[in-house]
């Protein structure tokens, strides 16, 4: 498992059982620090799940696992960047389905090949979307918020984590299931998105 790069969906449990198999093998695996590339902004869900993992890999593979955040164009950037590196198994990807399936086939030339380029290792965590707005917006439910975002969807926008990410896809789902046109805002990860619509 751990003879190519690999992306991790979740690594806890498959990460720890890979590298004492790894030792069984008479081969010495970890012999210095690892990186996680967390493709999305610090801050993120997806970083806060990276730094608790990878202080529990610390702990088990006696090594520790670096967290380095490469965000944009929807977590490509990131996880381009671990498929292009060594494959040692000193980096690995905290990835979903966002970076391993909807990015896949959105793009015409993908910046890596999901299926080719990484092993999966295991599944940790599922992680729902909520939709949020500011307090102001006169809307207290969803059905609300269909009716005021109809009249006003030409002054409205929305942000997501980026171009092709889970945040984007759903937005542009709601959009089509409320026939209405508000414009995307792409950014590098949630929280640069969050931060900018409360100073708008």
């Amino acid at each position: 498992m751990l003879r190519r790069r690999f992306g991790v969906l979740a690594v806890v449990s498959a990460i720890a059982t890979a590298s004492m198999a790894h030792v069984a093998g008479a081969q010495s695996w970890p012999t210095r620090p690892l990186t996680m590339v967390v493709p999305f902004a610090a801050g993120s869900a997806s970083d806060t799940l990276g730094r608790i993992l990878a202080a529990r890999l610390s702990e088990i593979l006696g090594q520790q696992v670096i967290i380095e955040n490469i965000g944009g164009a929807g977590g490509m950037t990131g996880v381009a960047r671990v498929a292009k590196a060594p494959p040692d198994g000193y980096q690995f990807v905290l990835g979903g389905v966002d970076t391993f399936a909807m990015n896949q086939t959105l793009y015409k030339k993908p910046l890596y090949n999901a299926a080719a380029d990484f092993e999966p290792v295991a599944l940790a965590v599922g992680q729902p979307l909520i939709l949020v707005a500011r307090n102001e917006l006169p809307a207290g439910s969803l059905q609300e918020f269909k009716v005021y975002t109809k009249a006003n969807q030409a002054k409205m926008q929305y942000g997501s984590a980026g171009t092709g990410s889970g945040s984007h896809l759903a937005c542009a789902w709601l959009n089509a299931e409320l026939g209405v046109e508000v414009t995307h805002l792409p950014y590098r990860g949630s929280p640069p998105a969050v931060v900018r619509r409360r100073r708008a």
